[in-house]
């Protein structure tokens, strides 16, 4: 009985073998893949801090007025946010065009991008735990063909299961270190960016009734 039951978990063990390496090798390409967008917003970091600002200021300005007058209004927000074709500035036009084309909705719009944030930081997290669980598992399931190949005297088996076994953990701890790493870039870079687009659109939100875009439309 225990014979059996041995017998089917190792044939079990040796039936993930497969299914954990082609797991580890597809999140290595999708690690690449993030690692490369990561590069790519990097760049564009001075390009999406220079249209915050701009817009802050005219944020400022409305504040200073008490009110969104002298030509700063939501639209004249929204247009300085245009100015920028990436990162969270960008995604959020795109929000607030696909929720209510012409009568824009800033606070739903900016719930919506948080819950895209914690969607994008959700994935990195998620290969953070994952990658080198994926990776212990692609160690411990050659080893016990590798000490069959031992104690049978195959070399041969022995040392193409070890290079196996050591080489899936060495890549699933390289993705969870570049996954981890990425994710704390990436939360500074949206904790900053959605610190400064609640400030852009906090008097709006807070004086509908400034809003000659919304005061038209209820009229």
């Amino acid at each position: 009985m225990m014979d059996a039951i041995q017998h089917a978990l190792y044939v079990l063990s040796n039936a993930l073998l497969l299914p954990t390496l082609l797991g580890i090798l597809a999140m290595a390409a999708w690690t690449m893949l993030l690692l490369g967008g990561l590069v790519r917003e990097w760049f564009t970091r001075p390009a999406i801090k220079r249209v915050l600002r701009e817009a802050r200021h005219l944020a400022k300005q409305a504040q200073a007025h008490g009110k969104l007058s002298g030509g700063v209004n939501d639209e004249a927000l929204v247009h300085a946010l245009r100015g920028c074709a990436f990162g969270l500035p960008a995604r959020l036009m795109v929000l607030l065009e696909r929720d209510a084309p012409g009568v824009p909705d800033y606070v739903k719009s900016l719930d919506d991008l948080e819950g895209d944030v914690a969607a994008s930081l959700a994935q990195l997290s998620w290969l953070t735990r994952v990658a080198p669980m994926l990776g212990l598992m692609g160690t411990l399931i050659p080893l016990g063909p590798a000490l069959t190949g031992l104690a049978s005297g195959d070399v041969g088996v022995l040392s193409s299961h070890l290079v196996v076994a050591f080489t899936a953990t060495v890549i699933g701890v390289l993705i969870g270190c570049c996954s981890f790493t990425m994710g704390l870039v990436r939360k500074h870079w949206y904790q900053h960016d959605m610190g400064e687009l609640e400030y852009i659109f906090a008097h709006v939100i807070a004086n509908p009734a400034s809003n000659p875009t919304r005061t038209g439309t209820h009229s």
